[in-house]
């Protein structure tokens, strides 16, 4: 259950003397971060977020201290970065952070076409990799070569296939891949490395602002690219990926290739995890999404992930600047959410969106800075 959400709000007021909030509403989607948000007298939104077990206290002393690194670049990239207000301790010393929330609201993959939320996602990317690594190399975040990530991508697919439970066609598929030296072949980049649509805020389809930076690190710029190769329509992601490189010209050839491969392995990834649980339903869902990617393999919608299978991508990117404007998505009915998280739906697009954290529970969609109810006044 945690802390009762009176409690939080008095710490968000202690952690920034002076502001008076009138509203505020507890989230609870993730179990090691108890989190807040908070709603000012002059209409500013915050979030308060206080750790709820050891590993909640280094998640979040990282994210404030990357926020606090990224604030620095601001200015080099085209979206908003949350800032780190102030931070208090509770009676067991334990540290809470007041951040600003952003403004906007979290993507639906399944609503958005190629258009001006591909165009925005593949640049605001290009921006942040583009970056220097220098900034943040001496932070102390993790830092991974092309060999350090091959290494960690053969461990868990030797995992999957200990397993017994995922398909002799896509262990072969993601074998060769993994076999393909010069599939791997990138400069690192900073990378945010658990995009998700609970960290992408967009404003109508333009992308606004990026949250959740506890997973920073120098590594493969196509980790950034796998929530949307998992969860958007294919012209989505190709048109996203044609903008990238138009603003991105030095990225390799393969990157496409490697986020469709990292897309696929979080499958497998998911599959690991739930087995790790013991959840049964979980288990049976995780098995369909794979047996689901197995037969669209067989019915060869799946491209192949060589080295040279996306050349194509890389040479139409040329072509970007003087491209007609790609149409919008026509706007598609909401269907109406089940009440009880049992009865919804699993797809691939729901499992991305938990790449931040395999261990968090599904953020609720809609627009974050929406005042709460009057059950939650103060």
């Amino acid at each position: 259950m945690g802390r009762p959400a009176l409690i939080l709000a008095a710490l968000a007021a202690d952690a920034s003397p002076g502001k008076n909030f009138r509203h505020y509403l507890k989230v609870d989607s993730n179990p090691d971060v108890e989190t807040l948000r908070l709603w000012s007298a002059d209409g500013q939104s915050y979030e308060f977020k206080m750790p709820a077990n050891a590993a909640g206290i280094s998640e979040l002393a990282t994210e404030q201290m990357v926020v606090q690194s990224m604030r620095r670049l601001a200015s080099k990239l085209p979206f908003e970065i949350p800032e780190a207000l102030g931070q208090t301790r509770d009676s067991d010393g334990t540290t809470g952070v007041l951040f600003t929330l952003l403004e906007g609201s979290n993507p639906d993959l399944s609503r958005l076409g190629p258009g001006p939320f591909s165009k925005s996602f593949g640049e605001a990317l290009a921006a942040l990799h583009s970056l220097p690594v220098e900034a943040i190399a001496d932070s102390g975040l993790p830092q991974y070569d092309s060999a350090a990530i091959l290494q960690q991508k053969v461990a868990e697919l030797d995992r999957m296939a200990a397993t017994g439970k995922v398909p002799a066609q896509l262990l072969s598929r993601w074998e060769q891949a993994l076999e393909d030296i010069g599939l791997f072949r990138f400069h690192a980049t900073i990378t945010h490395g658990a995009l998700s649509s609970d960290a992408v805020m967009i404003n109508g389809q333009q992308v606004v602002g990026l949250t959740n930076w506890n997973a920073l690190s120098i590594g493969d710029p196509a980790e950034d690219f796998r929530w949307l190769s998992g969860g958007a329509l294919p012209s989505t992601f190709e048109d996203a990926m044609l903008h990238y490189r138009a603003a991105r010209p030095s990225a390799d050839e393969n990157f496409a290739q490697r986020a469709m491969l990292y897309s696929e392995l979080e499958l497998g990834t998911w599959l690991l995890h739930c087995l790790a649980v013991g959840d049964a339903e979980q288990i049976k869902q995780a098995e369909e999404l794979l047996a689901e990617l197995k037969d669209n393999l067989e019915a060869g919608n799946l491209k192949d992930l060589t080295a040279t299978s996306f050349v194509g991508l890389a040479a139409a990117a040329a072509i970007i600047p003087t491209a007609t404007p790609t149409q919008e998505f026509a706007a598609i009915e909401v269907i109406e959410e089940a009440e009880e998280l049992a009865d919804e739906e699993v797809t691939a697009a729901s499992i991305f969106d938990e790449v931040a954290g395999i261990d968090a529970e599904a953020p609720a969609e809609g627009d974050q800075n929406t005042e709460p109810s009057p059950d939650e006044l103060f």
